[in-house]
């Protein structure tokens, strides 16, 4: 019975590690200067968003799932950049879940004071168009919809980064244009 239950924690520590690890040989995901995917989700409060939903506001997509340790502790730093941007009308942030039915995400948020905008997905196919493998995993995208960082776990990226980030870009596009070209921001 003792190595029944030695065996069952071993398995759930092994998982808890995966959303990082996985054993996928290729990571493959987006990154800076890459056009955002199609996609399009429904967030918890019923608005839905999409590249052309984004487009004109500067937006910063993490995703994770609340079995994910290292999502757990990345989704302070994204709520206190949801807390910051409240202010201001260009900005965006939200969470998509990858593989999290929305009860499990709605009684994780309540029980830790979270109030970031989340999209429950009972399934990896939004994420699997972003990422293969790693959780979590944060973009920060242009007005344009392109990809202007991207941060998975073995960078987390801190509060004070993702909001240089997202004011470099702010700054950036209020910039004039050149000839009549919008300044890039990559």
């Amino acid at each position: 019975m003792s190595n029944r239950i030695a065996s069952l924690l071993l398995t759930a520590a092994t998982s808890l590690c995966s959303c990082v690890t996985e054993d996928t040989p290729d990571n493959i995901g987006l990154s800076a200067g890459d056009p955002l995917p199609q996609f399009s989700v429904t967030l918890n409060d019923g608005s839905s968003i999409s590249p052309s939903s984004l487009r004109g506001n500067v937006a910063v997509i993490e995703f994770f799932n609340t079995g994910c340790r290292d999502c757990r502790d990345a989704l302070p730093t994204l709520q206190q950049l949801y807390d910051w941007s409240l202010t201001l009308n260009d900005v965006t942030v939200t969470a998509i879940a990858r593989d999290e039915d929305e009860a499990s995400i709605a009684g994780y948020w309540l029980d830790n004071g979270l109030t970031v905008p989340f999209s429950p997905q009972n399934g990896r196919d939004v994420y699997n168009l972003f990422a293969t493998a790693g959780i979590p995993r944060i973009y920060v995208i242009d007005r344009q919809g392109i990809i202007s960082s991207s941060f998975g776990p073995e960078n987390p990226p801190s509060f004070q980064t993702l909001k240089d980030e997202v004011e470099r870009i702010r700054q950036a596009s209020r910039e004039p244009a050149i000839s009549g070209y919008p300044i890039s921001t990559r």
